[in-house]
């Protein structure tokens, strides 16, 4: 008989970090889903209070533990962000499908995000970085309401000392804030890529998607090669309660990551366009 696939397993946190006003990312251990690909997402369990799916923010090649950025919302949200180092999670997954590592291989990446739809792309760039020689340049394009949301950036300085082109960002300034103001679209010319060839990789909200593929077509990028996840919409993580169901797929199995084809197809609502 195998095992019940509901079943939580035990996991402890090791960290908490604070990220914005109200998101901090928790490192978990063990790490109970090796061989993950970036751009899945796990279910974590506060006991005796409810489960919620969230991506997996870190790096598959962080053998010891997982990491997940969580932005205080609701019931389950709101537990977590009052748990501290040594308090019991319960965690199950890996789910859906992640980013298409075989078909970045040797290519340019173009990673575009928004706000806390950060997380899924940051496990990509860690793993890129990781294995940086099986793949070509790595631009990310980042944009966020305010500075003081912008998500990882104590890290930014390392991912560009390690060659990522970096693109920041920010709808409203504020004090002290010297770099782009405007949405994310306002950003994606700046990198200096191979269009027609460049692997695309977005996440953020509904909305910010819509427009940010627009844009990249019109600048050239390849509607075969653009993808983005719609992790959003996700509640059982295995397809089975409904909450995802649209037209022929379900987010949490047929994605969260869809192909730009395969987000045409998809119905109003859920669907970008």
């Amino acid at each position: 008989m195998g095992l019940n696939p509901y079943v939580p397993k035990p996991a402890r946190i090791i960290r908490v970090k604070d990220e914005t006003p109200d998101t901090k990312t928790f490192t978990v251990g063990p790490n109970h889903f090796q061989g993950f690909t970036p751009g899945q997402f796990a279910m974590l369990t506060v006991y005796g209070v409810g489960e919620a799916p969230f991506s997996i923010c870190s790096s598959p090649l962080d053998k010891d533990c997982l990491q997940f950025s969580i932005r205080r919302m609701g019931s389950v949200t709101s537990m977590i962000h009052e748990a501290s180092p040594g308090d019991e999670v319960g965690l199950r997954g890996p789910y859906g499908r992640g980013w298409p590592l075989e078909r970045m291989r040797g290519r340019d990446i173009l990673i575009v995000g928004g706000g806390i739809g950060l997380a899924p792309l940051r496990s990509l760039v860690l793993y890129l970085l990781g294995e940086r020689g099986g793949y070509g340049e790595i631009a990310v394009c980042y944009g966020a309401r305010t500075p003081s949301l912008l998500m990882y950036r104590d890290e930014f300085e390392e991912w560009i000392r390690r060659g990522v082109d970096l693109h920041l960002t920010v709808d409203v300034g504020e004090e002290g804030w010297k770099g782009n103001v405007g949405v994310v679209t306002t950003i994606l010319d700046k990198p200096k890529l191979n269009r027609a060839d460049t692997i695309v990789c977005t996440c953020g909200p509904p909305v910010m998607i819509r427009f940010v593929l627009k844009k990249l077509v019109e600048l050239g990028y390849s509607k075969e090669n653009i993808y983005a996840s719609l992790e959003s919409k996700m509640r059982c993580g295995v397809g089975k309660c409904g909450h995802c169901h649209f037209g022929r797929k379900h987010i949490c199995v047929d994605g969260p990551v869809f192909k730009y084809s395969e987000m045409l197809e998809l119905p109003r609502g859920i669907s970008p366009f």
